[in-house]
This record gives C-alpha cells, sequence and structure tokens, in this order.
C-alpha cells in the first residue's frame, strides 16, 4: 500500500529572501520527493513564522500536522531537512516523538537519517549543530549592526521609511530624502498640527485626503513586502500615525538605544507640535470622553478578527451609537475589507451587562460558569500537558542512558573519546529538554483554574453582589469590572442574525443581539426585546461629528 504523505515548509524572518529557503522552492523539492517514493500527498502545508514565540510550538501549520497525525490521516511527513522543521533540538525531539506515537514517520528530501543508532546520532548532530549556527548569526548580526550604527551608518533591516531612500554618502550608509515622497509627508504634518489654513485633520481624515489624491502608499510603492491586502492609494489611520510618530522625519534615526542624525524632512519644531497634539487628544479622549461605550476595548469582530470600537453619529442633531469593526471604519470611503454590521451600543451594552450581572449574582449560574471555564482551559492545555509527558519520557530515557554510560566504559565497551563524545550530546538534549519544560510547565500552570482562584472569584462576587444593585446608575463602576475580569466579547452575523459571543472568567453565554434574547438556559434580569435593526440611519451614510 502506497504511503500517505503530508508536505510541510518553514520559512522564519532571518531567511525569507535567500533563494532555496522560500515556501514554494521548499514544497515543490518535498512533492518531487514524495512523486519519487510513489507516495499520495494528502496535504501541503507552509508555515511563516515571523514574530511567532518558539516557547509553545505555537505554529498553526505544525500543529495541524500534529492534530493531522493523531487522527490517522497520513503516514510520513516530509520536510526540506531539520532546520525547516523545528528551531530548535528540544523541539524537533519532542515533535518528532509525537508524530512517533501517532504511528507516523518523518523524511527529509536533502537527508537520510536511517533508525539506527548512527542515524539518530547524525540526526542529533545536525540539529545541535544548526540550532548554534543560528544563534551565532544573529548574534554576530545585531553585534555587527550595533558597531555600524555606532559608527554612524543607517542600517535599514527591509524597510525604508517612506519619503526616504538607502544611499551611500561619504562611505556611510544614510538615508537620503526622496522628494516626491517628503513633499507628502510635509503635507500630513500641516495637516496634523492644524499649520494649514483648514485646521487640524484627524488621521483618519488625511488618509481620506490621500485616497482622493491617488497618492501612493508605502506598500504600492514595494509591492511584495507588505501582508497589508488593499487597493492602490488606499492609507489608513494607522500608517499616518506611524509617519506622525516617527523622529527620523525630524532627523534622528534610532537603533537599540542609539541614534544617527540624518537629512530631515520637518523642522524639529514640526515635530514637537505633532507629538504635542498627540498627547493631547490622549489626554482629552481620556478626560472629555462625550459618551459612554460599556464595552470599549473588550470587542472583536466575529469575521475578521479585529477589533471594534464605539462610533457616534449625529444626524439631524440626534445621537446615535455603534459598535463598528474598525477594520471596516478604516476603508470608510474605500471597497470596506470587511462587511459586519454595525451593532447598537445600547442593545449590546445591556445585554452583556444583564449576563454578568446574573452570573455575579447567582451562585448556581457562577458554579456552573465556573466549571465551564475550567473545562475549557482543560480543553486547550491538553495538547501542552500531552506535550509535557513527552518531554517527560525523553528526559527519562535520556538521563538513563547517561548513567548507563560509565558502567559502559567501566566494561570496556567504550573508549574514552567515544564516552566523552556520547556524554557531552547526552547532556547538551538533557539541558535543552529541560528548558523548554520549564517553560513549557509554567505556562500550563498560568493557565490552570485553581481551587484558589476558584474561591478568590467567589470571594469577588460576593463582595460586589452588594455593589451590582446600584451599579446601573454607576457606569464607572461597572467599567471598571469590565476591565477587571477581562472580558471578551465577539459580535457576528449568523443566518441574518445578530449575535454576541460573552467570555471572561465567570463562564461563556451566547446572546442575539437582534431580539435581546439569550440562548443561555435562563433569561436575564431585566432583558428586553429590542428591534431586529438600528433604529437610527445607514451608519456607512450617516455624516460623522
Amino acid at each position: 500500500m502506497n504511503k500517505r504523505a503530508v508536505l510541510y515548509a518553514r520559512v522564519s524572518y532571518d531567511d525569507r529572501e535567500n533563494d532555496g529557503l522560500n515556501l514554494a522552492g521548499q514544497l515543490e523539492m518535498c512533492r518531487k520527493y514524495a512523486q519519487d517514493r510513489g507516495y499520495s500527498i494528502m496535504g501541503e502545508l507552509a508555515e511563516d513564522d515571523r514574530g511567532v514565540s518558539g516557547v509553545l510550538f505555537e505554529l498553526p501549520q505544525l500543529n495541524r500536522t500534529l492534530d493531522m497525525a493523531r487522527a490517522g490521516d497520513y503516514d510520513v511527513l516530509v520536510t526540506r531537512e531539520i532546520d525547516r522543521f523545528a528551531r530548535s533540538l528540544a523541539k524537533q525531539l519532542v515533535a518528532e516523538q509525537e508524530l512517533k506515537r501517532a504511528g507516523v514517520d518523518i523524511e527529509y528530501a536533502l537527508a537520510e537519517y536511517p533508525d539506527t543508532p548512527e542515524g539518530r546520532l547524525n540526526k542529533h548532530i545536525k540539529a545541535t549543530i544548526a540550532e548554534y549556527e543560528r544563534e551565532k548569526i544573529n548574534e554576530r548580526m545585531t553585534r555587527g549592526r550595533r558597531q555600524k550604527v555606532r559608527a554612524g551608518h543607517v542600517v535599514a533591516c527591509g524597510r525604508t521609511a517612506y519619503g526616504y531612500r538607502p544611499a551611500v554618502v561619504d562611505g556611510k550608509q544614510t538615508l537620503i530624502i526622496y522628494e516626491s515622497e517628503a513633499r507628502i509627508v510635509r503635507l500630513i504634518y500641516e495637516w496634523y498640527t492644524g499649520y494649514s489654513a483648514e485646521g487640524r485633520l484627524s488621521n483618519r481624515t488625511i488618509a481620506r485626503r490621500l485616497y482622493g489624491m491617488h497618492v501612493p502608499t508605502w506598500g504600492d510603492l514595494h509591492p511584495g513586502k507588505t501582508n497589508r491586502k488593499c487597493g492602490p492609494c488606499e492609507w489608513s489611520g494607522m500608517a499616518i500615525r506611524s509617519i506622525i510618530i516617527n523622529e527620523t522625519y525630524a532627523g534622528v534615526w534610532r537603533f537599540g538605544g542609539m541614534e544617527v542624525q540624518v537629512p530631515a524632512i520637518v523642522s524639529r519644531e514640526v515635530w514637537a507640535a505633532a507629538q504635542d497634539r498627540r498627547a493631547e487628544n490622549k489626554r482629552k479622549s481620556k478626560r472629555n470622553r462625550k459618551y459612554h461605550y460599556l464595552l470599549a476595548g473588550h470587542v472583536r469582530c466575529g469575521k475578521c478578527h479585529k477589533a471594534m470600537s464605539g462610533t457616534t453619529l449625529k444626524p439631524n442633531g440626534v445621537i446615535y451609537q455603534y459598535y463598528a469593526c474598525t477594520t471596516k471604519e478604516r476603508q470608510r470611503g474605500f471597497d470596506p475589507m470587511c462587511d459586519m454590521p454595525y451593532f447598537r451600543v445600547d442593545l449590546v451594552d445591556m445585554l452583556v451587562w444583564d449576563w454578568l450581572y446574573e452570573h455575579l449574582t447567582n451562585p448556581a449560574k457562577l458554579t456552573e460558569g465556573l466549571k465551564a471555564e475550567q473545562e475549557e482551559r482543560d480543553r486547550v492545555t491538553a495538547p501542552l500537558r500531552e506535550r509535557l509527558t513527552v518531554m517527560d519520557e525523553l528526559l527519562t530515557s535520556n538521563r538513563q542512558q547517561l548513567a548507563k554510560l560509565l558502567d559502559l566504559y567501566l566494561a570496556g565497551d567504550f573508549s574514552r573519546d567515544l564516552l566523552a563524545e556520547r556524554k557531552t550530546r547526552l547532556e547538551t538534549t538533557i539541558a535543552a529538554l529541560e528548558r523548554e519544560r520549564e517553560e513549557l510547565a509554567a505556562h500550563i500552570e498560568a493557565q490552570a483554574l485553581t481551587a484558589d482562584q476558584i474561591q478568590t472569584i467567589r470571594d469577588f462576587a460576593a463582595a460586589i453582589s452588594e455593589g451590582l444593585k446600584h451599579a446601573d446608575a454607576d457606569f464607572e463602576f461597572r467599567r471598571r469590572l469590565i476591565d477587571r475580569i477581562d472580558m471578551q466579547v465577539t459580535l457576528w452575523v449568523e443566518d441574518e442574525v445578530k449575535m454576541i459571543e460573552v467570555y471572561c472568567v465567570v463562564g461563556k453565554g451566547t446572546l442575539l443581539a437582534n431580539k435581546g434574547v439569550s440562548c443561555d438556559s435562563s433569561p436575564g434580569r431585566n432583558r428586553r426585546p429590542g428591534p431586529s435593526d438600528p433604529a437610527g440611519p445607514d451608519p456607512a451614510r450617516a455624516p460623522r461629528r
């Protein structure tokens, strides 16, 4: 019977641009390897692990290979080489052991490592050298950059600020002004600081104006070097903010606490004025918030998984408040990247608060919620606890082998050189596994809901139950409570029905936003029906204040 194969490729930030290490090239090599051996290819998984923590194996595609292996979906995993499979010796050993327990073999397109003492030794040496080389390369690169910066060089690691181009002047790497873009930068600062005749403009307003002027963005000018998927000339408020806060435009380029002087596009006075306005906006946003959004900072879009924010419309002087997807809001005036509808703030806040009130004041509901939360955390950490078991097995095996070495040496089965080599190899493996185990165990412990934590939550609920009776008239009290329990709310639409998912330490629930009816087993206090659609104007067309 032909073997069923899954192909796995991975790139990280430091090798992303190198020939032969790109995802397509790796998959092509693995595909040819599998086809030459008559394997049936069940899937091709590509991983980009830039910015991903290496502690918890947080690589979605690698985790998918493990899930598929446990489900018996394939027989052999094919990857290009050891350093494409895992970033460290410990991770390689643990992942291989998990696959082995599921009956899956690993084969490498560029090398063969038979399951013999010699094959395991060669693979171990290869993985150790690869890990050592990565660490040394990173160390040399960082040290080299710092040395260059100390000597007055600008070391642009991939992306040069909009308005500049890299150049060599008097033997030093630096930045020179690219005037066609620099004019746009100056215009952004003029609009933002109010030095223009039109007064001060917001980031979003500036973004819309640049779009209307058909000004190319950084991504338009450097295709293929950004992950942002949007049309030509579609500026965002975040892109404007990144220009406003970048001191490079005032003539100071920074790296690791060091600074290098570069040509300034705006004066120091203009840049300082922009920072003053940002600070002023921040103070005013906290002190003078006109409208209440109980769940501000705690709401996400169920479609694109981005944050949702409160927005207030005042057509004809009538106030309407909504929670709106920030992706959709950033694309206001463009073709929206997300078509999630707007949700009425009064309805969502009421339903969520009623749900929370019921769970904090009803002991039975609180017990039910805590039990569900404990079960959910156990479910989430189950793969990690299984991985911890694998690490313990590997540690036990390697420690036993280390303990036997001296007996084998004394019996004359090993030479002194061979003893030293195997002892070093085992000690290296044990140290790597111990480091990974310590970090993984700490993470699992932090995710657990212990008996002491459950009692603390019960005590907390009892302590604030009296205050909850008066909370309807105290917005700040309700807001602080939402922050303290780190409530997470997801809004989405299913079969034309607006839905609310509530999740926090006291439980999880699903509510119907259209009719104000809970999907939980019992209705909330003061729960009242609301209209199916917003009573106000179409938020996408209403004028903004």
